[in-house]
């Protein structure tokens, strides 16, 4: 017998390979093979179903768009972030990247390295709150809104692609 969750997975698929370029893909790959410090030891804590059962995927291309590491039983995304996210330009890209996503019923949150590094339970027992908030959440929700915002499609908004 499937559950809520079961059947919410298999009527809004958010990812495929379909939908995500050569490129994007190639990108995603060499960034695993470079993580940061602090992108390696939550990947520790990630890895393996250690957070709660649930399975997390690093450096995962959703939409245009690479996340850090992804659970996509509950639709969470975990970018951990370096300096340069704190530049204004920076905090305006990852808020429009983060409300674009979440008109696919994904929730972004982010940390800091030094959160990571220095603060780790406090960063696990708050992802795991998430993962509470998100299951809960798309149990209740058979499927993400529709696109009501203005918020840039990916290859509308400039950079690299």
């Amino acid at each position: 017998m499937s559950t809520p969750k079961d059947k919410i997975n298999r009527e809004v698929e958010v990812w495929s390979r379909d939908k995500t370029t050569d490129a994007i893909l190639g990108h995603a790959r060499e960034m695993r093979k470079i993580p940061t410090e602090a992108e390696q030891l939550l990947w520790k804590e990630l890895r393996g179903r250690r957070l709660d059962n649930l399975k997390f995927r690093r450096q995962q291309p959703i939409q245009g768009y690479i996340l850090d590491f992804y659970c996509e039983e509950v639709r969470l995304g975990v970018e951990v972030d370096g300096g340069i996210h704190m530049k204004k330009e920076q905090i305006m890209y990852d808020q429009q990247r983060s409300e674009y996503l979440a008109e696919y019923g994904i929730k972004i949150i982010r940390f800091t390295n030094d959160q990571v590094s220095s603060r780790m339970n406090e960063v696990l027992n708050f992802i795991k709150n998430q993962l509470f908030k998100e299951n809960k959440m798309n149990a209740n929700s058979p499927s993400p809104r529709p696109r009501t915002s203005d918020t840039p499609l990916p290859g509308e908004r400039g950079g690299v692609e």
